[in-house]
């Protein structure tokens, strides 16, 4: 019982955050070693009243408790002040090294978007949107005649392109290779359309520059609706086939799931290994 209540006064209110700030850490120290000073203060008294109790003190109580005091309670203090100080900062040290870590695990290095892992999680299961999957055409050529560092930087300005249509409503993440997911909060497949198209015109218009020379691309996209009653994986399947669609059927351009019927029929069938081409 006094144990449980010395811990509770002994520990003021502080969060993890907090130990960020140091002027936060040194108020918190100086606060915690004050009350530690105090509770060895009474210890100081009580040990020395029962040792004279025992006649066990060379010296009159008294005067043991005035050394006890001078001596021992700005050594306390100074102590909780110094390890509480070095303690808080190293928690804050190693909090902060946990959240790069985490930060780190879920960010694409090379593009600076959130990866597939970080894409898919952000998904709640009552998102209501479209999900856009993205592919930067002929990307394998791309690489062959001007290198795969100007491939990186085809890349990167493609989901800085990505990220500025994107804000901070939606989602954009790199998912793989040269393949680029958005997901449109709250759109209906035609509002989720123009924002893809618009993003399809911006990459287009954009010169990169990238190994020396001058660089265009385009994109293509497939669009596939996400609602409570259909999970991710059924979505990303329709908007695959839509991307396969789209690559297979000109490239640069967009096309949602609803027009893979009439497109599968006006086209040669699209398979995965034309869409991979580029």
């Amino acid at each position: 019982m006094l144990m449980d209540f010395l811990e509770r006064w002994l520990t003021p209110n502080i969060s993890l955050t907090d130990f960020n700030d140091r002027a936060i850490v040194l108020r918190y120290a100086w606060h915690l070693s004050a009350r530690m000073a105090l509770v060895a203060w009474v210890l100081i008294v009580l040990l020395h009243l029962l040792f004279h109790a025992l006649g066990l003190l060379p010296y009159s109580v008294w005067q043991g408790i005035v050394i006890g005091t001078v001596m021992g309670v700005p050594l306390t203090m100074a102590l909780g002040v110094f390890t509480t100080h070095v303690v808080g900062r190293s928690i804050a040290a190693l909090a902060d090294a946990r959240l790069e870590y985490l930060r780190q695990s879920r960010t694409d290095m090379l593009s600076g978007l959130s990866n597939r892992r970080a894409f898919t999680e952000a998904l709640t299961d009552d998102e209501r949107g479209v999900l856009l999957l993205l592919d930067i055409d002929r990307f394998k050529q791309i690489n062959d005649r001007y290198g795969h560092l100007a491939g990186d930087e085809v890349i990167v300005a493609v989901a800085r392109a990505l990220a500025g249509l994107a804000g901070d409503h939606h989602l954009v993440a790199r998912i793989g290779g040269e393949e680029f997911a958005m997901f449109f909060r709250s759109m209906t497949i035609e509002e989720a359309k123009r924002a893809a198209d618009k993003a399809r015109q911006t990459v287009e218009t954009r010169a990169i520059s990238a190994g020396g020379q001058t660089i265009r691309v385009t994109i293509s996209g497939g669009l596939a609706a996400i609602d409570p009653g259909r999970d991710y994986a059924a979505a990303y399947s329709a908007a695959d086939k839509a991307l396969y669609l789209a690559k297979g059927s000109g490239r640069n351009r967009i096309v949602d799931e609803g027009e893979l019927t009439a497109l599968a029929a006006a086209n040669l069938p699209v398979t995965e290994s034309s869409a991979q081409a580029g």
